[in-house]
């Protein structure tokens, strides 16, 4: 139990209450409760598991390990969305936790959390976990979410190696509701999860609504959560398409703001039709499941036709509270205004851990001689930053404390050029480069434009080779500079070129 329970033997309010939706699964909800009860900390806090309908007998099973969660019973399956909407109904705490039954959270997961949202502005209304892959630690399954001109949402470095480069609070769309906290005033204010989506694009459209009307998401790296992906609503592909396509239709319909809607009215259908020959010429399937797949993507539209009038209604409600413009989110980083598919790789709606890291073998079996941040990102390796840009416009990207990538070299080549456009604030910033595993030197970097030519070893092969920079002195911004901005910083690199 947890020691803020009681006060002298008397019952505390609890100040925040776990929901935890959960259809299936005893193992998993026994790791999820195990993990929640496991918190080192004093804040007092329920927890509410929200039974969809389950039918393996896990939730009597899980009830004498856990006697101190209460335990709602719906009558019959409603999905995610509504479970979590009616946990909110029970609740008596001021701040809300959502967990999916497949997530276990770290021990310091709620103080972690619970610190950043409180030391916030009141604006703010909900704050993202830093949430792994269970079973692949090294890698992330969000650290929370964007949302860009079509509708479409991705979870920032979903399926990326984890790395310091999502240390840093930037701005956000939405917050991934499998471990995520919010203000109870807030939630109930912005309407809470829309029932009609059941899942996905529940969590994603709720932060629409809390961006379009005035709140904010924060990002906390240190609220560590591991996640068991789609271990209970299971991996058919066909129905995750037309589920996320069907919802991504209706939040957009919803949410976005009437010019932006107009001068889109032709990248729509386009880039649907576009959404829906990708999927046919992802894989060699059979003409059967061709003509399937296709249904799928009609039934997106014809769902969202049935239910229009009711959508249209919420867009008016939602027309009339709007505090910002879509042009304002776009500004501050929020909206993205990338027109096309997610611009994220590794982003697969079935799930390709494998797939995402075949591309990436591929793409650099055949490099250039010369990589420029933000044209030729594809051929770097970990160790980068998120793509930024300087006041004069040009791209660069922030190394963490090594980075890498590939590059081409030939019989001529002689030396390695390094373009950086900042350095630690504090010092000079000391490099070692190294190439293929060898350190061949060591050189200093100003906090200003500065182009390092470095001579190569005579006996480098002729054709791809590994360069990686490791940084002795790296820094991190909210030490060094005192803004809110945790990363682990290198030098700031616009490009790297050997000839």
């Amino acid at each position: 139990m947890n020691v803020g329970w009681q006060d002298g033997g008397k019952a505390v309010r609890p100040l925040v209450s776990f929901i935890i939706p959960h259809y299936r699964g005893e193992k998993l909800l026994a790791g999820c409760l195990s993990s929640v009860y496991g918190q080192a900390t004093s804040v007092p806090y329920e927890v509410i598991v929200v039974d969809d309908c389950s039918d393996d007998g896990s939730i009597d099973s899980v009830r004498g390990r856990f006697p101190g969660a209460k335990v709602l019973r719906l009558g019959r399956n409603v999905g995610p969305a509504a479970a979590k909407n009616r946990g909110v109904e029970e609740a008596r705490g001021d701040l809300i936790a959502f967990l999916d039954n497949d997530v276990e959270i770290d021990p310091h997961w709620l103080e972690n959390i619970l610190g950043r949202l409180t030391e916030e502005r009141e604006e703010v209304g909900v704050c993202a976990s830093h949430i792994l892959l269970n079973g692949f630690d090294s890698h992330i399954n969000s650290t929370g979410g964007l949302v860009n001109l079509l509708g479409y949402a991705w979870d920032r470095g979903i399926f990326s190696a984890d790395c310091s480069c999502y240390s840093r609070n930037a701005p956000l769309m939405f917050a991934c509701s499998a471990a995520m906290l919010v203000r109870r005033e807030v939630f109930d204010e912005v309407g809470g999860f829309d029932e009609r989506y059941r899942y996905p694009f529940e969590d994603a459209d709720f932060g629409w609504r809390m961006n379009v009307m005035g709140y904010g998401v924060v990002y906390e790296p240190r609220a560590v959560a591991r996640h068991h992906l789609s271990s209970t609503m299971g991996r058919d592909s066909h129905r995750q398409i037309y589920l996320y396509e069907r919802n991504r239709i209706r939040a957009l319909i919803k949410n976005m703001d009437d010019p932006t809607l107009r001068w889109l009215r032709r990248e729509l259908p386009f880039h649907f039709l576009q959404r829906l020959k990708m999927e046919l010429r992802r894989e060699k399937l059979p003409l059967w499941e061709r003509a399937l797949l296709a249904l799928r993507f009609l039934q997106a539209v014809g769902w969202n036709l049935l239910y229009l009038p009711g959508t249209l209604s919420l867009r008016r409600k939602l027309k009339r509270v709007r505090k910002r413009r879509d042009w304002e989110l776009i500004a501050n980083g929020i909206l993205s205004a990338h027109i096309g598919n997610p611009p994220v790789e590794e982003l697969d709606l079935r799930l390709g851990l494998g797939d995402g890291a075949a591309r990436q073998d591929i793409s650099h079996a055949h490099p250039p001689s010369r990589i420029k941040i933000g044209h030729d990102d594809e051929f770097l390796g970990p160790g980068w930053h998120l793509l930024e840009s300087s006041a004069s416009g040009a791209h660069f990207r922030w190394t963490s404390e090594r980075a890498g990538c590939s590059l081409r070299c030939s019989r001529r080549s002689r030396y390695l050029i390094v373009r950086s456009i900042m350095a630690n604030p504090s010092e000079y910033s000391r490099i070692s480069l190294f190439v293929e595993g060898r350190r061949i030197s060591t050189f200093e970097v100003p906090n200003l434009s500065h182009t390092q030519k470095i001579p190569l070893p005579r006996d480098l092969p002729s054709g791809p080779i590994k360069v990686e920079l490791a940084v002795e002195n790296p820094f991190v911004p909210k030490d060094a500079l005192e803004i809110m901005d945790m990363r682990v910083l290198g030098i700031a690199v616009s490009s790297l070129e050997i000839i």
